[in-house]
């Protein structure tokens, strides 16, 4: 089972957030939001394949988007939770829509920050190129560029130390693994961006250089909600986490009139 944590609500409340991060780092990622939450809410943090020491790796699973998802889902069967709000940053975003898709009586509504969507060739091509030599470049090398590439810059400095710290559980061999799983997630996401999910709520950065212009696409088609945080990259949560705190809080609110920044 995948490694997981739980925390009751200390008000005694029944309802349940799932979240997920993004590839290479881990539970951590939320940090400054778990404390917050689990006032009101049942908070369920679960680490994906291959990520945090002594986790289940996706090298002992069908590298696939759905034997993950199956993984995550049976540790909320493990909890009986059968039906929660689903929160996921980065590549988290993709098995929340994943499992909107294809197991839809999971989840009440998502929140998916600096959601991962469709992309641009460049990126496309860096993840096939990682896929077949990922595991013959140096790996502290490859890493720190895959960091760059998605969150460049001062601003995104803190995501990326966090991002580099967690990085330690991965290895080269599920590093090129997970590549697979990028090009099934490109893939997938032009099959969702079609569907009809407005209980979503996209939550970007405007300084999201590799996923907002696409994301933003992604909303508009399949009726979801978009909030673009001004001054922001890749990983809200961390680069603008009181402002981050705040929307979210709004959301779970059921708060209607949030707009973009």
């Amino acid at each position: 089972m995948l490694h997981n944590t739980f925390y009751p609500a200390e008000d005694g409340n029944t309802e349940t957030i799932v979240m997920l991060h993004g590839f290479g780092g881990n539970s951590r990622i939320w940090k400054y939001q778990v404390p917050l939450l689990l006032k009101h809410y049942n908070v369920l943090t679960i680490d994906l394949p291959s990520h945090n020491e002594g986790n289940l790796r996706l090298s002992q699973l069908e590298v696939s988007l759905d034997a993950i998802s199956r993984e995550i889902l049976a540790v909320c069967d493990e909890y009986n939770v059968r039906h929660a709000i689903f929160m996921g940053v980065s590549l988290g975003t993709i098995f929340v829509k994943y499992i909107e898709a294809f197991y839809p009586d999971y989840v009440d509504f998502g929140i998916l920050v600096g959601a991962v969507a469709t992309v641009n060739v460049l990126l496309r091509g860096i993840a096939r190129l990682f896929s077949k030599i990922g595991d013959k470049l140096p790996f502290a090398a490859v890493y720190h560029l895959f960091s760059w590439i998605i969150m460049p810059g001062k601003l995104n400095e803190e995501s990326r130390s966090i991002f580099r710290k967690c990085a330690i559980a991965l290895n080269k061999k599920e590093f090129k693994l997970y590549m697979h799983i990028f090009n099934q997630a490109f893939r997938f996401s032009k099959i969702f961006e079609k569907e009809h999910h407005p209980e979503n709520t996209y939550i970007s950065g405007r300084l999201d250089s590799c996923f907002r212009k696409r994301t933003v696409r992604e909303a508009k088609s399949s009726c979801g909600r978009m909030i673009q945080m001004a001054s922001c990259g890749h990983v809200c949560n961390i680069v603008q986490k009181d402002r981050f705190n705040e929307l979210m809080m709004k959301l779970l609110d059921r708060d209607c009139s949030l707009m973009a920044e």
